[in-house]
């Protein structure tokens, strides 16, 4: 058995550190010993120590770039690696992507690193794209495999020459269709006090690249307002609040911050939207289409590998409030299509969304790199 020392940024829970929590937990089933270096986010702290894992925080691994602290944030990596001695370093999100294989590089240990979607896919200005993509195709030297979770981000990194095709492959997330079974939707609703009415919901962490802002906009166009369920923490929750403050219909809205029974909250939704600016895989819309709901999302990173569109769902432009109202009220006038499109994403998840294919794949490949 092997020593898999897995890094992740960590600055917030959210789909990288939930990948990393499901790998840790399939790998020490397997036998083999895993250690973590994360920021001391409380949520993963507490998920990783109850499973076992050595966890070794690292307080300088911060969400945004800011390079006097990035310098100092290797060292904890490198600290990580001479206590833990792995025989393989698995690194997630690009700040710790770039710092793991630095120290991979010096201790001769080998990387594989997954892109949760690149950074240079990013709204910034061309200069700083330019540099990212320089930087990560320095690192893929130093990389003996990279994992994109989505055919876009692949498609991105040899369009960017980042790395050769024979370095890169892809593996979706995926979601456990078991933790959906004997859920009760109408107990969410009564303690929501929502009842019979329609439900809308977004499921993510709060911040700008996920623009929960256009579908507050989208939601006031509609012609009668269906509730509103806001799930996820982030910078922005309190922005939010302040935006709702005396709009008409605010009572229909529900912040509900970071909740452990998103299964439950989706089993009482009717329509799943997601209206972010910038995507890799996301775990969110997966989780809806197990939960046999039709999504309404941006078409951005791999969003078109998961909503098919006019089949399982809608996908709409970036930033376009009107175009995202549209499509939800189709949903909304129309139960019938609602439950054909739901069905339809169920089925399409569980051939090809599970969390069984992506752990298998994901050893698959361990094994290739140990050998």
């Amino acid at each position: 058995m092997s020593r898999i020392l897995y890094v992740v940024t960590g600055a917030g829970f959210g789909g990288a550190p939930r990948h990393v929590l499901q790998l840790m937990s399939f790998m020490l089933k397997q036998g083999h010993q895993v250690g973590l270096v994360a920021a001391p986010e409380p949520r993963l702290m507490k998920e990783a120590q109850h499973l076992g894992v050595t966890y070794f925080p690292n307080p300088f691994f911060v969400r945004p770039f800011r390079p006097w602290q990035d310098v100092r944030a290797v060292l904890p990596v490198f600290h990580a690696v001479r206590a833990f001695h792995p025989d393989l370093l698995h690194a997630h999100s690009t700040k710790a992507g770039l710092l793991t294989r630095l120290v991979g590089f010096l201790t001769r240990i080998p990387v594989i690193f997954t892109a949760h979607g690149w950074i240079f896919s990013e709204e910034a200005p061309l200069w700083k794209r330019r540099l990212f993509v320089l930087l990560e195709t320095w690192a893929a030297k130093a990389t003996t495999a990279i994992i994109c979770v989505s055919y876009y981000d692949y498609d991105l990194a040899l369009h960017y020459g980042v790395a050769p095709s024979e370095k890169l492959t892809v593996i979706h997330n995926g979601v456990d269709p078991k933790v959906f079974q004997n859920r009760d939707p109408g107990a969410v609703r009564a303690a929501l006090q929502i009842q019979d009415s329609p439900v809308l919901t977004m499921v993510g962490r709060l911040a700008p690249p996920k623009d929960p802002f256009t579908l507050l906009e989208a939601w006031a166009l509609l012609d009668e307002k269906p509730f509103l369920l806001l799930v996820g923490a982030g910078e922005l929750l309190d922005p939010i609040g302040s935006y709702l403050e005396n709009r008409p219909g605010r009572e229909r809205v529900r912040l509900l911050g970071e909740r452990h029974d998103i299964e439950s909250i989706l089993m009482a939704t009717d329509i799943f939207v997601l209206s972010s600016r910038k995507e890799g895989l996301p775990y969110t819309i997966i989780e809806a289409m197990m939960a046999g709901l039709p999504v309404v999302a941006s078409q951005v990173g791999g969003l078109p590998e998961l909503v098919d569109e006019g089949i399982t769902g809608y996908l709409v432009p970036a930033r376009e409030p009107v175009v995202l109202a549209n499509a939800i009220q189709r949903l909304l006038k129309d139960k019938v299509l609602r439950q054909r499109m739901g069905a339809q994403g169920r089925t399409k998840a569980l051939q090809a969304f599970t969390l069984d294919q992506m752990l298998t794949k994901t050893q698959r490949i361990y094994e290739e790199v140990l050998a």
